[in-house]
């Protein structure tokens, strides 16, 4: 399975953007995965703007995954905005959107890549990656975090961390990607 930091990498990190609406978002993203991997980015545009439409792709918290499924893309296709400022994204938390992972999905296939949809969406679910997250100045610095939060072995726990040779788990609820709450509980050895 394809994870986060397979899919966007230093150079798919742009920081300290600055657009006023969605319409500016989709139009900017649009043209930059256009330029990047040489795709009509009108169409691009057409396609994130009607994913959105059917319903707002903000994961609450500021952030944001707009997707669209292309016909004739072979691979996932990533690019990570950072705004200048917040965003209404009609988010049903309230918060205004100021981080987004943008997504172009191949169309023809389904299964691998709702797995990734939702793992990213896990990820950036987790409190202590969005606080890392949102402590990050410059492009390497996202890069490192993807690297770190991407582990496809699933035996690995991103949440489980090295303190002063103390292990720990952050303690929090979650939603799974089946809406179903997982609790993490406190741990110390």
């Amino acid at each position: 399975m394809q994870t986060l930091a397979d899919i966007c990498r230093g150079s798919d990190i742009l920081l300290d953007v600055d657009i006023s609406d969605k319409r500016q978002l989709f139009e900017y993203a649009a043209r930059q995965l256009g330029q990047r991997h040489a795709l009509n980015a009108p169409a691009l545009q057409a396609a994130l703007q009607q994913r959105e439409e059917t319903g707002s792709t903000a994961l609450g918290h500021g952030l944001a995954l707009p997707h669209a499924r292309i016909a004739g893309l072979a691979d996932v296709r990533a690019l990570f905005i950072g705004l200048k400022r917040g965003l209404d994204f009609d988010a049903l938390d309230g918060e205004p959107v100021h981080s987004l992972l943008v997504l172009l999905l191949p169309r023809d296939t389904r299964a691998p890549h709702l797995q990734l949809l939702a793992e990213i969406a896990r990820v950036f679910g987790e409190r202590p990656f969005r606080a890392e997250l949102a402590a990050c100045r410059l492009p390497g610095q996202v890069d490192s975090l993807f690297q770190r939060w991407s582990d496809p072995e699933p035996s690995n726990d991103p949440h489980f961390m090295l303190d002063s040779n103390r292990y720990f788990l952050d303690a929090e609820a979650s939603l799974r990607p089946d809406y179903s709450v997982r609790r993490k509980v406190t741990a110390r050895f």
